[in-house]
C-alpha cells in the first residue's frame, strides 16, 4: 500500500517500516528485559497476594454474616422474653397494689400500723444514703484539696 507524503512523493510502507522498527527497538534498548521481567513477576506476585487476600475477606464476610444473623435472632428472642416478663411484672405489681387497696379498706388500722413500720424503715434508708452521699463529697473535696497542695 502506498500514501502520499507532504511533498507529493509517494512513500510505501515498506519504506517507512524500517525507521518505526529502528525506533522501536531504539525504546527497547533502553529498557533492560530482566528489569521487565522482575516488573512482570513482581506483578504476579502481587496479584496472587491480593487474590488470597480477597479470598480470605470473603470468607470473612461470609462467617461474619452467618454470626451476625446468628446474633441477631438471638437478640430477637430475648428482647421478647424481657418484654413479656416486663408484661408480667406490671401485672404482678397491679395485683399486689389492688391486694394492698383491699387489706387497707378490711384493716385499716392493721395496715397503718405496717405502713408506718415500712415509712420508718424508709425514711431510715435515706437517712443513711444521705449520710454516705455526705461522706463522699468531703472524702472527694478532701481529695481534691490535696491534689491542689501536691
Amino acid at each position: 500500500m502506498e500514501t502520499e507524503s507532504e511533498g507529493g512523493s509517494r512513500i510505501s510502507d515498506d519504506e517507512g517500516c524500517p525507521s518505526s522498527v529502528a525506533f522501536t527497538e531504539a525504546l527497547m534498548g533502553q529498557i533492560k528485559g530482566a528489569d521487565v521481567g522482575a516488573m512482570v513477576e513482581l506483578q504476579r506476585d502481587m496479584l496472587s497476594r491480593y487474590e488470597k487476600t480477597n479470598e480470605m475477606l470473603i470468607n470473612f464476610n461470609m462467617l461474619s454474616s452467618t454470626r451476625f444473623d446468628a446474633t441477631s435472632q438471638s437478640f430477637r428472642n430475648h428482647t421478647l422474653l424481657l418484654y413479656d416478663m416486663k408484661k408480667d411484672l406490671d401485672v404482678v405489681f397491679r395485683r399486689i397494689r389492688i391486694l394492698k387497696q383491699r387489706l387497707g379498706k378490711l384493716y385499716p388500722d392493721a395496715f397503718s400500723a405496717c405502713s408506718d413500720v415500712y415509712n420508718v424503715l424508709e425514711d431510715e434508708e435515706e437517712e443513711f444514703e444521705g449520710q454516705n452521699s455526705e461522706n463522699s463529697k468531703d472524702e472527694k473535696d478532701e481529695n481534691d484539696s490535696a491534689e491542689d497542695n501536691g
